[in-house]
């Protein structure tokens, strides 16, 4: 499964779409073992978040432009 969440972008893709397993962008920001990576890497919270939205945002237009066929009825 794929899942990319902020407060504007939602992504959720896969056999467990809909299953809420995956970190949202805000609990990615708080948690601890991220914010030591971060932290070494030299990674601002500000900058993993835009990475993250820009991420879900080009997610969601891939998505939205494939081949894939839809699954609504």
């Amino acid at each position: 499964m794929i899942a990319l969440f902020s407060s504007e972008y939602c992504c959720s893709v896969g056999a467990t779409a809909g299953k809420n397993d995956e970190l949202t962008i805000t609990e990615a920001l708080h948690d601890p073992l991220i914010a030591m990576v971060m932290r070494a890497d030299g990674v601002t919270s500000e900058e993993f978040k835009r990475l993250l939205e820009a991420a879900a945002r080009e997610l969601k237009a891939n998505l939205a432009n494939s081949s894939f066929p839809s699954t609504r009825g």
